[in-house]
């Protein structure tokens, strides 16, 4: 079973020409951290015309890895479907730049370690799939692992997914934006606060944190504090910034995971 795209055209451009060069400049736009022992990134999911750039900041620091992990776990909010969680378990995700192959393996195993598949979940779901033009040009040959999060705890996902985490050859993708329609200031306030807990791995406070993807940011911050890695701020900003309207903006956050 294919998962053919369902935002194509409207997140971002559905011709694959224009798309390949949009995130090509967010690409070159964006800095080079150049940090060590990269293992998860946060990223972004809103229309490419406002959250491409600080999504060209995560995802700079992946192309510039000297040796990429073969897999990629995608980890985001279902925004569509009330679930527990859900796993992908697709064969393939298509996009106008072609297709990502789904590790079947990786989904098998986590369907029977409770998380099942549910379609309907994934079917309009935009959060992952925006992940993936980016993904497809800095590293063509990945395998993914699509999971969407409903109602599932951050401890009971952390738990589910430590042994790929501590596995080399597995990489983390977290899908998330910060806070949504709040006039410019205050957003700003609360973005920059969940950004510092985030940082911080401020889990005793991570209620507080303002963001749609919470339960995979909790989950990634449990398990970079477990075992020691860090985590850094590499952009932010909001859509106040880029369209101009700042009577209520949608925070976006690009973070990486990595260890010294």
């Amino acid at each position: 079973m294919k998962r053919s795209p369902a935002v194509a055209g409207m997140f971002y451009p559905g011709n694959p020409k224009t798309l390949s060069g949009m995130v090509r400049r967010f690409l070159d736009e964006a800095g080079d951290f150049r940090l060590p022992g990269l293992k998860a990134l946060i990223c972004p999911h809103a229309g490419y015309p406002y959250s491409g750039p600080t999504a060209g900041f995560s995802y700079r620091q992946l192309e510039k890895m000297k040796k990429k992990p073969p897999i990629c776990i995608l980890v985001g909010p279902s925004h569509y479907a009330y679930i527990d969680a859900s796993v992908g378990n697709y064969e393939t995700y298509e996009t106008p730049l072609g297709e990502v192959k789904v590790n079947r393996k990786i989904c098998d195993e986590l369907e029977n370690s409770g998380i099942p598949f549910t379609p309907d979940a994934h079917s309009r779901e935009h959060c992952l799939e925006v992940q993936l033009p980016f993904l497809q040009t800095v590293h063509p040959d990945a395998q993914i692992v699509p999971i969407l999060c409903g109602a599932i705890s951050p401890d009971a996902l952390a738990d589910k997914l430590e042994p790929y985490f501590k596995d080399p050859d597995i990489f983390f993708i977290i899908s998330s934006d910060l806070s949504h329609y709040l006039p410019y200031e205050e957003a700003v306030l609360r973005d920059r606060n969940s950004l510092k807990m985030i940082e911080f791995k401020d889990i005793e406070n991570e209620d507080k944190i303002d963001a749609c993807g919470a339960t995979g940011i909790k989950a990634v911050m449990r398990l970079a504090d477990k075992h020691d890695y860090k985590i850094k701020l590499l952009d932010y900003r909001n859509s106040g910034d880029i369209a101009g309207d700042k009577s209520g903006v949608v925070g976006y956050g690009a973070l990486a995971v990595y260890k010294e």
